[in-house]
């Protein structure tokens, strides 16, 4: 014999029986985080644009938007300018071309994260001499996305020349390449021509900034539209030039480094 009964279910008093299979309030949403961006460029007629921008906080847009820190001293080829002290059009010198003018520069201020430890709050000082005489010629502060210019004989292997742009963050060693976190906020700033490049800074050879190959594969369209919007003078990545050097990982630098 089969028996079956009815369960009532028991609701709180002031529950209404009908809310509890309703879908429920929707959280409100939050705003994303946005970084101020002071950006300069060159039009094709040979005036200079300027603008402030307000962009999303995401690695993409912040490695755009820093590279070096304030004070930092460029070789242009009237000798070595300060960067906050750059403008569109300064000849600047280049490892691979010479002097090319520079098409755009853009700034944000790196301020440390609420959470200690976290790795996009550090920032990563690179003493004098610390990769050879005068490179640096004197202490530097580099943003954690930057990529130093690495020669190498095992680079050969995987790109068909010794040499590749290199995380900085895989030379952190204590001593000569510091990982730091400010205590304030600091400026930093990049440069981009029509090409990728290697630009000497304090003596060191940094890459310019450049998306990357892949940058259209790897960002959404929203994404690709506010990374753009940086750009005034670039309607496409296409116009970002090529990229000629390739990147290492942290992990094949190291790798390479300890010579397996």
């Amino acid at each position: 014999m089969t028996y079956s009964r009815t369960v009532r279910r028991r609701w709180p008093v002031g529950h209404r029986a009908d809310a509890a299979t309703s879908s429920p309030a929707p959280h409100p949403r939050h705003a994303a985080p946005t970084i101020a961006c002071d950006v300069s460029w060159l039009n094709p007629d040979g005036t200079v644009g300027t603008s402030n921008i307000m962009a999303p906080a995401l690695p993409m847009i912040e490695a755009a938007c820093g590279n070096v820190a304030r004070g930092t001293l460029i070789s242009t080829t009237g000798g070595p300018i300060a960067v906050e002290d750059l403008t569109p059009g300064t000849r600047i010198l280049t490892s691979e071309y010479g002097p090319l003018p520079l098409q755009w520069i853009g700034s944000s201020l790196h301020m440390p994260n609420e959470t200690p430890g976290q790795e996009t709050a550090k920032l990563f000082r690179v003493t004098a001499d610390a990769f050879g005489l005068a490179k640096p010629s004197a202490d530097l502060m580099l943003a954690p996305r930057s990529h130093i210019l690495m020669r190498h004989a095992a680079c050969r292997e995987l790109f068909g020349v010794d040499l590749a742009f290199a995380p900085i963050r895989a030379f952190e060693d204590g001593l000569q390449v510091v990982a730091i976190t400010p205590i304030s906020g600091i400026q930093l700033y990049n440069l981009a021509f029509d090409r990728q490049v290697t630009i000497l800074a304090n003596g060191v050879e940094l890459e310019s900034f450049h998306p990357g190959p892949f940058a259209e594969t790897l960002l959404d369209s929203d994404l690709l539209s506010s990374l753009l919007r940086l750009f005034p003078q670039a309607r496409e990545l296409a116009d970002f030039g090529p990229q000629l050097t390739q990147r290492l990982t942290s992990f094949e630098v190291r790798t390479l480094r300890n010579g397996a």
